[in-house]
């Protein structure tokens, strides 16, 4: 669906432009909207998960129902369908995620028509990611991206920690006692965000059954606690709405004052941001945003998509952590009639060798430093001797639960579960510490891999998902090619991610902490015994545009504004400049909150 709010004037000055529309870029379209801003969004994909609400006041020109109006960005998991039956919604990961960096493989076909085309190591296949310069021994091979409105939390398990400790939590201050409360603030007002809470499974059997077990079998010594969720239950109490950007997004929509300020343009790409110059290490400026419709309804045949100077007063990116540094590796491309000064001559924008790497001298550690999360993963079948325990828990207060117990024995005499069927998954968390440095997620819950066969029940089904961190180095990097094109014709990402060795001793080290954990309630399902997943798969790839306080290892500074660039900002998992084990969202919310304060700062006073 092309969806466009408030009409655009092409000869008009935007205050904000913001390029994506995930739950950062909507994070900063909410706050300048809210202070008073124009701002103009862009969306690579298309808007196809809604919900609706209704108008406020009595504009409703634009209906999705009556009295409704259409809010995008929607979680997909919402639909009964899934709500009911999490495997299902497998699939609909599956379909959301494309991957990033394929490389090329060389296998020869021997039964292959020898008449046909077919794949050699002189030419290979190219096309949709295919990557010839992919390392595959160095690559991060399940990387992926989801184009649309919402980005990923339209299917995103809305897991939203804090990060918690100083090897995770990046600074923002040199002053320490100032650093906390800086984050102490921005944390508050990044979880009123997106709505997070810990006490919405309060009332579920499992939930209670997996926490107050394994607080029972390790006391004080870990800290177990309800995983920080961003949802909330609904009238009928077996189900909860899984909140995402439409909840930042809304008053966009349904606020006729608002929607007046704001203007959202899917399927269209960000192709570049076009700069006052090209010189390195010299105060510089975005002249304006090269956008292209990519799915024009008025083209004429024959003719090219058309393409918009899009010119503004701020600038903001925050297209996810590959697409992020993908339009401003791009950007370094300079328009065909600019030419460069270079010691010994000049050169144009073009050129350079077939498998050439864009240069990105005004950006030197654009791409330096990513990180991203081993992780460890398996399912176990609940121990037996706990279902006695469903059927007489032993701990106080828990009248609510022998009451959902007995109702559900009396109904279903048959069932050999004593767990009602309609009652809430768990979602359990042990919090990130010094001496067990990992993230884990104690839960039931879909993710692109993982789906219990149906003749299991997933009643007694649990998944274990423990995820690390990595030390950030600077040989870790992201680069994009030239002359290698993504799906969307956008230079080709390409991969260079190496563990270090205390990287992988600790994977080690927290793979052994999971199966001990996991074997206290259970035993592995068969298919799902212990493993770690493949480099990429947690999806919280970050650090491509780091944000930090040293101006030598960072692309911008703690408010997100790109050094060197007076109106050009940074948003998303791509700012965080330390490695992390925690899901990173509310901490890039913090990020966008911050720098949305500096660009209202510095726009709003000049609105007369």
């Amino acid at each position: 669906m092309l969806l466009q709010t408030a009409a655009l004037d092409p000869q008009e000055t935007i205050d904000v432009f913001i390029a994506g529309s995930g739950p950062i870029g909507a994070t900063f379209a909410k706050r300048c909207v809210d202070a008073g801003l124009r701002v103009l969004m862009v969306e690579l994909g298309a808007a196809d998960s809604f919900t609706s609400k209704p108008m406020k006041g009595e504009n409703r020109s634009v209906q999705f129902a009556p009295g409704q109006v259409p809010i995008p960005g929607y979680h997909k998991k919402n639909e009964i369908e899934y709500q009911k039956d999490i495997d299902r919604f497998v699939n609909v990961i599956k379909g959301a995620l494309s991957t990033v960096s394929i490389p090329t493989s060389n296998n020869h076909i021997a039964t292959l028509d020898p008449a046909v085309v077919s794949n050699s190591t002189a030419q290979p296949f190219i096309s949709l990611g295919k990557n010839p310069c992919q390392d595959p021994f160095v690559n991060l091979g399940a990387e992926a991206v989801t184009r649309g409105v919402g980005g990923m939390t339209t299917h995103w398990t809305c897991a939203t920690p804090e990060f918690t400790t100083d090897t995770e939590r990046p600074k923002l201050s040199t002053d320490a006692a100032e650093d906390e409360s800086i984050w102490k603030d921005l944390y508050a007002q990044a979880k009123s965000i997106i709505g997070t809470s810990t006490t919405q499974f309060d009332h579920s059997i499992r939930h209670n059954l997996v926490l107050k077990t394994y607080e029972d079998l390790y006391g004080r010594t870990r800290a177990f606690g309800p995983l920080p969720l961003a949802c909330h239950r609904l009238s009928d109490p077996d189900y909860v709405e899984w909140h995402a950007t439409d909840r930042i997004l809304e008053e966009l929509f349904t606020d006729p004052a608002k929607r007046a300020r704001f203007t959202l343009l899917t399927n269209h790409r960000c192709t570049k941001l076009v700069f006052k110059h090209y010189r390195p290490k010299e105060e510089n400026a975005v002249e304006y945003a090269l956008v292209e419709n990519l799915l024009p309804h008025t083209q004429s045949p024959g003719e090219t998509a058309p393409v918009q100077k899009i010119k503004a007063r701020a600038y903001v990116v925050a297209c996810g952590a590959v697409a992020t540094a993908q339009v401003l590796a791009n950007s370094h491309i300079p328009p065909d009639e600019t030419v460069i000064p270079f010691p010994g001559g000049t050169k144009g924008s073009g050129g350079g060798e077939p498998n050439a790497i864009i240069e990105t001298p005004l950006m030197p550690m654009l791409g330096k430093f990513i990180t991203e999360q081993p992780m460890t993963f398996c399912q176990v079948v609940l121990n037996s001797s706990l279902m006695e325990v469903v059927k007489n828990p032993p701990w106080p207060n828990m009248d609510w639960w022998k009451a959902k117990v007995a109702k559900h024995i009396a109904e279903f005499p048959n069932d050999p579960i004593p767990i009602p069927f309609r009652d809430p998954e768990p979602q359990v968390t042990i919090k990130f510490t010094e001496e067990h440095p990992w993230h884990v997620q104690i839960h039931r819950d879909a993710f692109s891999y993982g789906a219990v066969a149906e003749n299991m029940d997933t009643r007694v089904i649990v998944d274990f998902r423990f995820f690390g961190y990595t030390q950030p180095q600077e040989a870790n990097e992201l680069t994009f090619q030239r002359h290698y094109r993504d799906a969307y014709d956008m230079p080709q990402p390409t991969f260079r991610f190496e563990m270090s060795a205390d990287d992988r001793a600790r994977a080690r080290r927290m793979m052994d902490d999971m199966c001990n954990i996991a074997l206290k309630i259970g035993g592995y399902l068969p298919g799902s015994e212990p493993q770690f997943m493949t480099p990429g798969l947690a999806l919280h790839l970050a650090g491509t545009t780091r944000a930090g306080l040293d101006a030598n290892k960072t692309v911008a500074d703690t408010r997100c504004k790109v050094h060197n660039f007076d109106n050009l900002y940074v948003g998303g998992n791509n700012v965080i400049e330390t490695g992390f084990a925690a899901n990173p969202t509310l901490t890039s919310i913090c990020y966008a909150i911050r720098a949305s304060n500096d660009i209202i700062s510095k726009l709003k006073p000049r609105r007369a």
